[in-house]
């Protein structure tokens, strides 16, 4: 990883991500640590983190913490999220979501074409359909 990934990184981490980890524990009402696999995003897509990914996964939880049943659903489900990134090249096909051991696995390509990442909604399904 180089001079200008590390850059990107640093700018996700101090000017976003304390802000959106914020608004997801008060929409949870606990705390659901995100872990930002940062050696699987290429340089192009770190600047995508903040729009793509993290508005996503907040407006996702959001919606689903809106009311207590929800709100619990994800308290007993989640523990904690972990992001990676995948090459835009075949994103759609190997793009996955997963919940497993209490730990929120977001895989996509959260810079290339749309079809290798994840709307909100997407994310808002699969958590109601897996939780």
């Amino acid at each position: 990883m180089g001079l200008q990934e590390k850059k990107a990184i640093r700018m996700v981490e101090e000017q976003y991500l304390a802000d959106y980890q914020k608004e997801i524990n008060e929409a949870a009402g606990k705390e659901l640590p995100i872990t930002i696999n940062w050696d699987t995003f290429e340089l192009d897509y770190i600047k995508f983190v903040p729009s793509v990914c993290l508005q996503r996964l907040t407006d996702g939880l959001t919606s689903i913490c809106a009311d207590d049943l929800g709100k619990e659903a994800v308290q007993e489900g989640i523990n904690t999220i972990v992001i990676n990134c995948i090459q835009n090249e075949g994103a759609e096909e190997k793009k996955s979501l997963k919940i497993e051991d209490g730990v929120f696995t977001l895989t996509a390509c959260w810079g290339g074409h749309h079809s290798g990442c994840f709307p909100d909604i997407a994310l808002k399904t699969f958590i109601e359909n897996n939780l």
